[in-house]
């Protein structure tokens, strides 16, 4: 598995590229902005979706062109659905594979009533899980509770269940830098 990280748009979020080695297929999660940046790093790979974790712009500036390049389906919570549809509304414990990989959905409200986690276990991709957390939580703190849709009291519920995973588990946030669930836990983000 090779995850590519490309920082877009003014908010430098992260849009990730997650490719499964074996079959050359691959997933695009949050194409912020700057198609100019995205579509040169799926070059040669079949990009099977494209995901969002929540609706907001900062993720989600990209998404014409990719759908126009890729031609792939658009994944997300409906709930999150004010700008598009999805072709595949994404809820609590669906799963997204494309080739060997599987990633589970995690419904994590708070930043926004659709905001969403994907998760992969460890295992056959490595031995340290890895979870994609948009937007609910970065390293040292987590997102804004105060936009339309947010909660404080359901971004503490969905803190509280991604503290319940391995502390080796590596976050890739919707913005800054990687980090992982025992040091967010240490640090006090994660109770």
């Amino acid at each position: 598995m090779e995850i590519k990280t490309i920082k877009v748009g003014s908010l430098q979020t992260n849009c990730y590229v997650i490719v499964d080695e074996e079959s050359n297929e691959a997933v695009v999660l949050d194409p912020g902005d700057e198609s100019a940046k995205i579509v040169p790093e799926i070059k040669n790979i079949k990009v099977r979706f494209i995901i969002l974790t929540h609706g907001h712009p900062d993720h989600f500036g990209a998404l014409d062109k990719l759908k126009e390049v890729t031609g792939a389906p658009l994944l997300f919570n409906v709930q999150d659905s004010w700008f598009a549809k999805p072709d595949q509304d994404l809820h609590e414990g669906d799963e997204v594979k494309f080739g060997s990989i599987v990633l589970k959905v995690l419904h994590t409200p708070g930043h926004s009533q659709g905001s969403i986690c994907l998760f992969l276990p460890a295992g056959r991709h490595g031995t340290k899980g890895h979870l994609f957390s948009g937007d609910t939580l970065f390293s040292t703190t987590w997102g804004r509770t105060d936009l339309p849709g947010g909660s404080p009291a359901e971004m503490r519920k969905s803190l509280s269940r991604l503290a319940l995973l391995p502390d080796e588990t590596i976050v890739y946030p919707g913005h800054d830098e990687t980090t992982t669930i025992g040091q967010e836990k240490e640090r006090g983000t994660l109770a």
